[in-house]
């Protein structure tokens, strides 16, 4: 309880100016968790946190560092990167 420090939200670049309007499906967010900090986080908008973590726990099970993931919005689709980062605290 209490160990998520918000930072703020980032906004996205762009050669041109990057306005939100209704259509932003993800929020990039800076923030600490426990004293470690995230400069870049995302967020959806809209969806469950059952959604997003069955999406993120899928890509961390395909075993790869880094997952390219097409999602469709029903209106927009796009092209969403998750990394994933294994710590084994010391265990082979």
């Amino acid at each position: 309880k209490g160990a998520v420090d918000y930072r703020g939200y980032i906004k996205p670049r762009s050669r041109y100016s990057a306005e939100t309007n209704g259509d932003d499906h993800v929020l990039t967010l800076q923030f600490s968790w426990n004293g470690v900090e995230k400069f870049v986080g995302t967020s959806f908008i809209g969806v469950s946190p059952e959604f997003e973590l069955a999406l993120y726990t899928m890509a961390f099970l395909a075993g790869e560092d880094e997952n390219i993931v097409t999602l469709d919005t029903g209106g927009e689709s796009f092209d969403l990167k998750v990394k994933c980062y294994k710590i084994d605290k010391g265990r082979k």
